[in-house]
């Protein structure tokens, strides 16, 4: 087994470090959020905030190699294109609704804020902590060479990145479509998945995290893209946006049944023939 390039005991320091970072910015987010009566502007940064730890994990490194430019680069495109979407997706929109819904779980405007500091800000804070793990280690490895784990990793990061792209402009142009409103997504990328974007979001962390395997810590990191995957599919986005377009879409129960909920998949075919109704 080869010499661990890098101690647990050298990258705690990090880890507070980067912890104090995360939190920094959910706070300062949390603040702005208040005067704005918009929870979800958590949503138009939270990348930026990965990106941000990731900066400070390379500035604190002392040997910043060709493995570490690579994972600067992946999170930094990453980053900006997510960020660059949201932000014009959302702009003049207001609060998200699956946001909106937790000002009813209190009497008044003041408990909502600090609900939402615990429920949203300082919890998806966390989680954006422990889902860069595999990029802060992996900063601090010295003298790594890439190898198939990298190219295996770079590989995956690019399907995600190319997917949730392809995915998220789909969905731009058909929201954009005043004819289909009221209707639901089966066409493209989203035939074959409920959440194409949110595939391709979890395929570019865990890319990342099998680009930080070639570092001897990398592996024990593991709890990083599982966070996150938590995340995405129970908190934030795949479960809780089901229940809502099931609620308000008519026909959306009907693709929930034979479209894969995140896994591009075929269309389950009903009474011997593919479904191909439009709700």
């Amino acid at each position: 087994m080869p010499a661990l390039s890098v101690t647990l005991s050298e990258v705690l320091p990090l880890f507070v470090l980067n912890l104090g970072v995360a939190f920094s910015a959910a706070v300062a987010l949390w603040l702005c959020s208040i005067p704005l009566r918009d929870v979800s502007i958590i949503d138009r940064f939270f990348a930026l905030v990965m990106l941000a730890i990731t900066l400070a994990s390379a500035l604190w490194s002392q040997d910043v190699g060709p493995l570490q430019w690579l994972l600067l680069g992946m999170v930094l495109l990453w980053a900006l294109r997510i960020t660059g979407y949201l932000t014009a997706r959302n702009w003049g929109q207001g609060e998200d609704p699956r946001y909106s819904k937790l000002r009813n779980w209190v009497d008044n405007d003041r408990a909502f804020v600090w609900l939402s500091l615990r429920q949203v800000f300082l919890l998806q804070a966390a989680v954006l902590w422990l889902a860069t793990l595999p990029v802060q280690v992996a900063m601090q490895a010295v003298a790594v060479t890439p190898g198939w784990l990298t190219l295996a990793g770079a590989g995956l990061w690019s399907l995600g990145l190319v997917f949730e792209s392809v995915a998220d402009e789909q969905l731009r142009r058909f929201r954009a479509d005043t004819d289909k409103r009221g209707t639901v997504l089966d066409s493209g990328l989203w035939r074959y998945s409920r959440h194409p974007n949110y595939f391709g979001e979890l395929c570019v962390w865990w890319g990342i995290w099998l680009v930080a395997c070639e570092t001897p810590l990398g592996v024990f990191t593991l709890v990083g893209p599982l966070a996150y995957s938590y995340l995405v599919i129970n908190v934030t986005g795949q479960r809780t946006l089901d229940k809502k377009l099931a609620r308000e879409k008519p026909g959306y129960a009907d693709y929930m049944a034979r479209t894969s909920g995140l896994f591009p998949l075929p269309p389950k075919r009903r009474g011997g023939s593919e479904s191909q109704t439009r709700p």
